[in-house]
């Protein structure tokens, strides 16, 4: 499987660990830690599937960057991951499309879910 893939996230063990699983099942992976660096990204490379935690330093926040890559254009799959789950969240998530993760994740779930659905 060969798919661009966005993970944003701001703890650095999380994402260091998280990518090189996602690496392992094949996934062209980029990273990075805050919302502005994602929003840049996603404006020069077309992601087909987007990972981001809820909660990251600086004024976007990861709902943000999955409201800006759903904006983009259809048939991305989009994931919210969060440590700090509630009601609204989830459905802040579900109303832009995006499949939400409460933490601490299941790795093997995550990547069921990204095949079944990519």
């Amino acid at each position: 499987m060969s798919c661009n893939l966005l993970l944003v996230e701001d703890n650095p063990l999380s994402r260091r660990n998280l990518a090189m699983f996602l690496q392992q099942a094949e996934f062209t992976v980029h990273q990075t830690d805050n919302g502005e660096a994602a929003l840049e990204l996603i404006s020069r490379v077309d992601f087909d599937i987007v990972i981001s935690d809820f909660r990251l330093p600086g004024k976007v926040n990861g709902l943000d960057v999955l409201k800006y890559q759903s904006c983009r254009g259809s048939g991305k799959r989009l994931i919210l991951i969060t440590a700090f789950g509630s009601e609204q969240a989830q459905a802040e998530a579900a109303a832009v499309g995006a499949l939400y993760f409460e933490k601490p994740i299941s790795l093997r779930d995550l990547l069921d879910t990204i095949q079944f659905t990519h």
